[in-house]
């Protein structure tokens, strides 16, 4: 007799067989089961703190290629989820690529995570966005905040500075 692992397996397999039968690409099944698995969990989509741990991407491009590569998500998918343009996602997540090939790999496990709906607000910058939700909800230091988001003190500072007075 077959164990659970193995029944789920077989029917999940039978569903792709049957999905592509009915003319459904890769893309399209993988596009289904993400609506799907974010319908079920109600749960905000968040990108962990670890990505912004290079020095080669800027804080859109990290959030956008996590998104894309980790997270399976279109660029339709993403560009509602951060109130921005489809078309500007794309160049986005390809200039990423470009600068960094290798996918993201989040083995660092923080208490720190950023949702993505905090993006929604086009009023202050991506950076300016993220340096205050960190700032505000976590009450973390200047400091701490410009290590997890590998950049200067001063930037950080600056950073948040103009977000205050934005929010205005």
């Amino acid at each position: 007799m077959p164990s659970k692992e193995e029944f789920v397996e077989k029917k999940l397999l039978d569903t792709l067989s049957y999905l592509r039968e009915q003319g459904f690409s890769s893309e399209e099944i993988i596009e289904l089961i993400s609506k799907l698995l974010r319908v079920e969990a109600k749960e905000e989509v968040k990108v962990p703190i670890s990505v912004f741990n290079n020095d080669y991407l800027s804080s859109l491009e990290n959030i956008v290629k996590y998104l894309r590569e980790n997270l399976l998500l279109s660029f339709k998918q993403i560009a509602e989820l951060t109130n921005r343009n489809e078309i500007a996602l794309a160049v986005t997540y390809r200039n990423a690529k470009k600068k960094m090939e290798a996918k993201f790999v989040v083995t660092e496990i923080s208490p720190y995570s950023i949702p993505v709906s905090i993006l929604k607000d086009r009023n202050i910058s991506v950076l300016e966005n993220i340096v205050a939700y960190l700032k505000d909800n976590f009450g973390l230091a200047y400091h701490k905040i410009a290590v997890l988001l590998n950049r200067d003190d001063r930037t950080i500072w600056t950073v948040y500075q103009r977000a205050k007075k934005k929010k205005k």
